[in-house]
């Protein structure tokens, strides 16, 4: 077979013609001008394209595949203005699909698709009809060479203005005369967030398909050897090149490239093949065709290495994990004036009346309902170390495998943290959003009513830019030139982008720096339920009897269960239980409660230095004034448990001399539940759960009396005989403690008794050593006479119902003595 002048094309044709059916099915097309060859032409199929009515390609019959029979009634040529698509003959507008019957193809099924979605009309094309349009084309085509030098300058300046529009968007419509589907799908069922729409045609199958051909039709027989040679570069060809190496037909490699490697890698394997064999602008046209295709392809790469996998608790590197193997959805709820603190305890008792509105977190722009009013801005917040990032992260993956909120044509997460270290200076909202993402440079597309967009900004208590929504100017162009500050308020407000949604993450307090009236649904993260805390200790090992050991274990202590509705303790509970129980006598006692609060302390106090100071060592290093803080705020406490209230304002900081900076900046322990007005000495705020108020107060009395020989809770001692006594015995403290906590009647100090007496352990105060405690402190002294003393009130029995708490107390002590 010759390669050389042009007629080698139509030998090649002509071979192709009687050739017999591949494995894979018959792909062959015949181009357009073939008819003309033809009196009689012979009896072809037309099939319709889902939700294209009015297009189609014609082939011959033939056997068929699942993606080449979605392709049969579409017919497309390559001209020097770009791809199109041309109209049916005769006017012909096909019938489309059920909706039931749709089915979107992705990488894994993309060659079997189900039977349901074959096409049941076929039509047998009458020669004369075909001679029509023959006629109908070569009269045009006269028409036009007739010389008309006014209306040639009309038609050339629509063109050249067409086409100016199209660059200016960076994006070819095809134009052509079918529509979307009058009728919306079903509606999707719970959990599938926003699924309302059909997919936008610049994404379906169909037209991906077409435009590739359209692309690689034009090309010659050597050409088309040469671009599969340069296919070889890709890792799924480079071993095995026999299966394209027989293709010649430009839709047979089309539907190939499309069945190995899905349609997103197939699109941007056949532009970067064309550019390698020097066909920049057949290249160039395909790109534009399927510029949001190829645009969601590179997102969902970029998604994918960036949220696949997450670090629990603090980073390590190497041991990040899947996220899919950690993930337990958390409970959330439409926030209302309902408290955000889990009131669980294990002793004190509060009522709570608030009812809430219960939803999943893939479903918080779905209307609800009894209001279809569609939901633009999302406010989601928590209590820290609630798991807000996480959840951000399981929403962009469960979207970019296609099992959520599909409506979405692209989602843009923006990090809080990462938004000032963007260019300096005015700049457009195109050129910002490319800054933190390459592939989406120049896309003006996404102005248009039909491009539904997502932008997730988490973290907005680290972004450091004012949001000035009172002064900014309203931008409403993405080509407008402004501050970051304007644009965002301006994306916020929905001035710029109005069809667009926004989706933002934040602790409580920085919530505020948006006004009310810019948010249309405020969502709270509750943490994790029994029943998702169960899925959450089995999920994450590769043993499930393991898992399902740890969370009875853990269910033995009733304050522990409680607890780990912070998904941050259920992994430090889960890290320790699961390496505890290689033993195989582990589990027998019940399992103690100060160590792991201890541990709590620190990693959130750490991880607040990350999120406010950075990753550097030096900033992460602890200073005087982190640990003068965690004191004063622990005498705070312990103040507040002997008032026998959970709520404190800035007042009671500047009583401790603590201002409402310091706590801002380590603002992981405790979080702010209510702000009537702008004046700080009104807010009000918690600890992240009433037991960590618990523990900072027993802390507090602890490092005190360590420390300073001080027993904060007797007021008979004179000061100087507190202050001569730095080394006094661990019975002049507990002592007192223990005589407090059985004359109480409530039990509001049993946890606290638990935490006072669990800290003197050398399992448990080495976590307080180099950070509250000097690191050669010396050891306690006298805890001999305190388990005698406990075991006296035990056999006492004078209290009853505190006796139970005393054995709990003995259980603290003895697991952090093993723990040494």
């Amino acid at each position: 077979m010759s390669y050389i002048g042009e007629d080698s094309d139509n030998e090649v044709e002509g071979i192709m013609r009687g050739r017999p059916p591949s494995s894979y099915g018959s792909m062959k097309s015949d181009e357009p001008e073939d008819m003309d060859d033809f009196d009689d032409p012979p009896a072809t199929t037309i099939r319709v394209i889902q939700g294209t009515p009015g297009l189609m390609l014609q082939r011959p019959e033939s056997p068929e595949t699942a993606i080449t029979e979605r392709t049969h009634t579409n017919q497309s040529s390559v001209h020097r203005e770009g791809v199109f698509l041309k109209p049916a003959p005769g006017g012909h507008r096909a019938e489309t699909f059920p909706a039931q019957h749709r089915s979107r193809v992705d990488k894994e099924h993309t060659v079997t698709v189900g039977s349901e979605v074959r096409s049941n009309i076929r039509a047998e094309r009458e020669p004369d009809e075909a001679q029509s349009e023959r006629q109908t084309e070569f009269s045009e085509t006269h028409m036009e060479e007739e010389p008309n030098e006014g209306g040639a300058m009309e038609v050339q300046q629509e063109d050249k203005k067409e086409r100016e529009m199209s660059d200016d968007y960076d994006e070819i419509v095809l134009d052509s005369d079918f529509s979307e589907p009058a009728e919306p799908p079903p509606p999707p069922p719970e959990g599938h967030g926003l699924q309302f729409r059909h997919k936008h045609r610049s994404l379906t199958l169909s037209h991906l398909l077409s435009a590739m051909v359209s692309s690689l039709r034009p090309l010659r027989p050597v050409e088309m050897a040469y671009l599969k040679r340069s296919l070889c570069g890709h890792y799924r060809f480079a071993s095995d090149y026999s299966t394209i190496a027989e293709l010649t037909d430009a839709l047979d490699l089309a539907d190939k490239l499309i069945e190995l490697c899905g349609e997103g890698e197939a699109l941007y394997l056949t532009i970067r093949s064309l550019q390698s064999i020097k066909k920049d602008e057949l290249a160039n046209t395909l790109r534009k065709t399927c510029r949001r295709a190829l645009l969601q392809h590179d997102l969902k790469l970029d998604h994918d290495r960036r949220f696949y996998s997450l670090y629990e608790g603090c980073c390590r590197p190497g041991q990040q994990r899947f996220i899919s193997e950690v993930y337990s959805e958390p409970l959330t709820v439409i926030r209302d004036n309902g408290d955000p603190v889990n009131t669980e305890h294990e002793v004190r008792r509060t009522a709570s009346t608030t009812q809430e509105t219960v939803i999943r977190a893939s479903d918080i722009f779905r209307p609800l309902p009894n209001d279809p009013s569609d939901v633009r801005t999302i406010m989601m917040t928590g209590i820290p170390a609630s798991g807000l990032t996480v959840v951000v992260n399981n929403f962009i993956i469960d979207w970019k495998e296609g099992k959520t909120n599909q409506d979405f044509q692209f989602v843009f997460p923006l990090a809080g943290k990462e938004l000032h270290l963007g260019k300096e200076g005015d700049q457009t909202f195109l050129l910002m959003l490319a800054t933190f993402y390459p592939e989406a440079d120049n896309i003006r597309f996404i102005e248009k009513e039909d491009c539904l967009i997502l932008f997730i900004i988490d973290g907005l208590d680290l972004c450091e830019f004012p949001l000035n929504f009172k002064e900014n100017a309203a931008i409403t162009s993405i080509a407008t030139k402004a501050p970051v500050d304007a644009l965002l308020t301006s994306l916020i407000k929905g001035t710029m982008l109005p069809h667009a949604r926004v989706w933002i993450t934040s602790h409580r307090g920085a919530a505020h720096k948006i006004p009310s009236q810019f948010i249309s649904r405020f969502v709270e993260l509750r943490g994790l339920t029994d029943a998702q805390k169960e899925i959450y200790f089995t999920k994450r090992t590769k043993d499930p009897e393991l898992g399902r050991k740890v969370w009875n274990h853990v269910k033995k202590s009733r304050t522990l269960q409680i607890i780990c509705h912070i998904p941050l303790f259920s992994w430090m509970v889960a890290y320790v239980f699961e390496r505890g129980f290689r033993d195989p006598e582990y589990g027998a006692r019940l399992p103690a409660l100060t160590t792991f609060y201890s541990q709590f302390v620190i990693i959130q106090m750490d991880r607040s230095f990350e999120r406010y100071r950075g990753y550097s060592v030096e900033a992460q290093r602890w200073k005087d004034e982190d640990k003068l803080f965690l004191e004063r705020l622990g005498k705070m406490a312990y103040r507040m448990i002997l008032e026998e209230r959970d709520e404190f304002s800035v007042n009671d900081l500047l009583s401790v001399e603590l201002k409402f900076e310091d706590l801002d900046s380590r603002d992981e322990l405790t979080t702010e539940v209510r702000r009537t007005s702008d004046d700080q000495k009104t807010w009000v705020f918690k600890f992240v759960h009433y037991t960590v108020q618990e523990y900072m107060a027993a802390m507090y009395v602890y490092v005190t009396f360590r420390k300073q020989g001080k027993n904060v809770m007797d007021s008979n001692k004179s000061l100087l005989t507190k202050m001569l006594s730095k080394d006094r015995p661990m019975m002049d403290l507990y002592r007192t403690a223990i005589d407090q906590a059985l004359a109480s009647q409530r039990g509001q100090f049993d946890l606290f008794l638990r935490f006072v007496l669990g800290l003197v352990t050398p399992g448990t105060e080495d976590n307080l050593r180099g950070y509250l405690l000097p690191h050669y402190h010396p050891k306690p002294k006298g805890m001999e006479d305190v388990v005698k003393y406990i075991n006296k009130k035990i056999k006492e029995n004078a209290h009853p119902g505190r006796c139970r708490n005393l054995e709990l107390c003995l259980v603290e002590l003895q697991e952090g003595k093993d723990e040494k």
